[in-house]
């Protein structure tokens, strides 16, 4: 499919009629215009254009009914309030089959009644314009077409969420799951129209009640599972509110308020250890640690302090020996001259005492040079070192001290966080409530689902195959089980093939391609898990805000590929929230390759020069759109922002 031009008369903020023709063979088209200049609105008019009141962009809206929604559009600047939209396709590039679809309406009164027709190859025809809701589903079915038009502001939202129920849907949708419940819904019809008919045969009838038990266990069951997925929901919102309350809390000194008095307490004690070692300090002042001054003076005084004691020590010892030879009987001139020449020795020793040392006193400088004066230079440092880091810490918890802090604010924060503390616990308790009230459902179900099978099992075995009504309950009944099984098995393919699919599209986009080696989707709940080169899930929590939008739009383009559908893409506001890198990764590799044909309404804050020379090897057709301040009404001018001949 290959839109070939949309008209838009008094549509929006469109008025008269605006054009838009799209003939160039290059996939991408650049429709640029500021912010609430139009682009959303070409958006939907596309959208309004293929499926009417089927249109997301309708169901999505605020309106009430179709009608309200339809008004809404009609612009009013010519006075006519006549609108009218139509839009042109082809089914490929041989233009075999080219379609044309027109929607007109008025909002002249209270009614809205809108107008449609259809051509083919340029001839009206009734068929299309009668069944066309019919015929757009066969070529892109409603449910999937936020696949291939989506907003990417809308994708932001989608990334910080888990896979929504909505999305799940329209996975299924796309797999083709959506089918077999249709199918099993029929089957089902046609059991229970049967079995009224031939309520006499009372097993039939029970078969019934067991089959009507069974789905409402199962509807049961359905129904928990979605109030817990809403419940898990909303304690992730009051997760997040709690986080951004302790954030501002902090941020506005809650965590100091919080701790001033044990701060308080602290400053007491440091304040103290300062003060002790002070008074040590000024017990070393008092006692030797002056000393360490002048320790090369002490050393010499215990030198010269030594070599008197030695002379002391000699006097004594020769006046001992002279007192007693002069005793002994014994006299010898050998001696004698002995004597005689220590005498001289020792009185020649004339050093004359300066400090005049006790022993006591040596003994006293003695131990202050060998351990005394270090021990105390040693503990000093270590005081002082001590003093100056307690200090610090004084000045640490004065300067928090001081900080500006509004008490009443404050309050009312943490007020809020223990509201918010109080409703996720109240929120928990009700999950686990839900989870025990869901395993109990389950129980009921598997059990109706169980009695349900043998006794089906047991009274189609003997159902009388000559009956046409019961024949058909029979096979019917063997269908629904086929269904079943089948069902499972299509999941688990399809889910191995869109997640795989979905991995190579992200790889081939992701700026950290070594972050996530693996995406795998669960073929029950259809939930993405992501796994790292060494097998191990990566929370979802550590992608950043850009590669969460990647992923989102990883799983859009391997949907497309899946689908196996050649349609166009319609992008609103496409590198929202995008940083620079992934921003690139989408205009080198997603925009050229999303489609045959890629419409991209952008601004020239997004896309901008140097993304535009990035891709005009792959941009075709060109438009930007003018707004009028003065009329309100935006007209449309080929060429983006001027820039191709400027570049070129």
């Amino acid at each position: 499919m290959i839109i070939k031009k949309l008209i838009m008369h008094n549509f929006g903020v469109y008025s008269s009629t605006n054009v838009l023709e799209f003939a160039s063979n290059k996939p991408v088209v650049l429709v640029g215009g500021m912010n609430g200049r139009g682009k959303t609105t070409i958006l939907e008019a596309v959208l309004l254009s293929l499926y009417g009141s089927n249109s997301f962009a309708y169901t999505e809206s605020k309106f009430n009914t179709y009608g309200q929604y339809l008004k809404s559009y009609v612009n009013k600047a010519d006075g006519t309030l006549e609108t009218f939209l139509e839009i042109e396709f082809s089914m490929d590039d041989s233009d075999k089959e080219v379609y044309n679809v027109r929607r007109e309406w008025d909002g002249k009164g209270i009614r809205v009644h809108e107008k449609i027709s259809v051509k083919k190859n340029g001839e009206e025809s009734a068929f299309l314009t009668e069944n066309w809701p019919m015929f757009v589903e066969n070529i892109l079915p409603s449910a999937l077409s936020s696949f291939f038009f989506f907003d990417g502001e809308k994708i932001a939202e989608l990334a910080v969420e888990e896979t929504s129920e909505q999305m799940k849907e329209s996975i299924k949708a796309m797999l083709g799951i959506t089918v077999l419940d249709v199918l099993q819904s029929d089957v089902n019809k046609i059991i229970a129209r049967l079995c009224k008919a031939n309520e006499e045969n009372q097993d039939l009838k029970k078969l019934e009640e067991l089959r009507i038990k069974k789905e409402n266990a199962e509807q049961a069951l359905q129904a928990a599972d979605a109030d817990i997925e809403n419940q898990k929901f909303e304690l992730e919102q009051l997760q997040q509110e709690l986080e951004q309350l302790n954030s501002e809390y902090s941020i506005k000194g809650g965590g100091i308020l919080e701790q001033k008095n044990k701060l308080i307490s602290q400053r007491a004690e440091y304040i103290a250890s300062v003060s002790g070692c002070q008074e040590q300090l000024l017990d070393l002042v008092a006692a030797e640690l002056p000393l360490a001054l002048v320790s090369d003076f002490l050393v010499d005084i215990e030198r010269e302090g030594k070599l008197a004691h030695e002379k002391k020590i000699n006097t004594i010892a020769f006046e001992r020996i002279k007192e007693a030879y002069g005793k002994f009987s014994y006299q010898s001139e050998e001696i004698s001259k002995f004597i005689s020449f220590m005498q001289a020795e020792t009185e020649s020793d004339a050093t004359e005492e300066t400090y005049s040392l006790s022993e006591m006193n040596l003994y006293q400088v003695e131990a202050l040079n060998t351990r005394g004066i270090s021990q105390s230079v040693e503990k000093a440092s270590k005081l002082i070192a001590k003093r100056d880091t307690n200090q610090r810490k004084i000045d640490e918890i004065d300067n928090s001290l001081s900080v500006d802090i509004e008490d009443e604010s404050l309050e009312k924060l943490f007020a809020s966080i223990k509201e918010k503390e109080r409703e996720i616990i109240e929120k928990q308790v009700a999950i686990e409530n839900l989870q025990r009230e869901r395993t109990s459902l389950h129980g009921n179900f598997l059990s109706a689902e169980s009695e349900f099978s043998k006794f089906a099992e047991k009274t189609l075995a003997t159902l009388e195959t000559v009956d046409a009504d019961k024949r058909t309950i029979k096979y019917a009944n063997m269908a629904i089980e086929i269904i079943k099984l089948y069902r499972i098995r299509l999941q688990e393919r399809k889910t191995d093939v869109l997640a795989q699919t979905m991995t190579e599209c992200y790889k081939r986009l992701a700026n950290k391609k070594n972050l996530v080696n693996q995406i795998k989707m669960d073929a029950d709940t259809l939930d993405l898990h992501y796994i790292d080169s060494n097998g191990e899930e990566i929370a979802k929590k550590r992608l950043s805000a850009g590669e969460k939008q990647l992923m989102v739009i990883s799983l859009l383009w391997a949907l497309a590929i899946c689908s196996k559908k050649k349609l166009p893409v319609i992008i609103d506001t496409p590198l929202s929230r995008l940083d620079s890198a992934h921003r690139e990764a989408l205009i080198k590799t997603y925009f050229p390759n999303a489609s045959e044909q890629t419409i991209i309404l952008s601004t020239d804050s997004e896309i901008d020069e140097r993304y535009y020379s990035m891709m005009k090897d792959s941009v075709g057709d060109e438009y930007t759109l003018n707004y009028c301040d003065k009329t309100r009404t935006t007209t449309i001018k080929p060429g983006y922002f001027g820039w191709k001949g400027v570049l070129e």
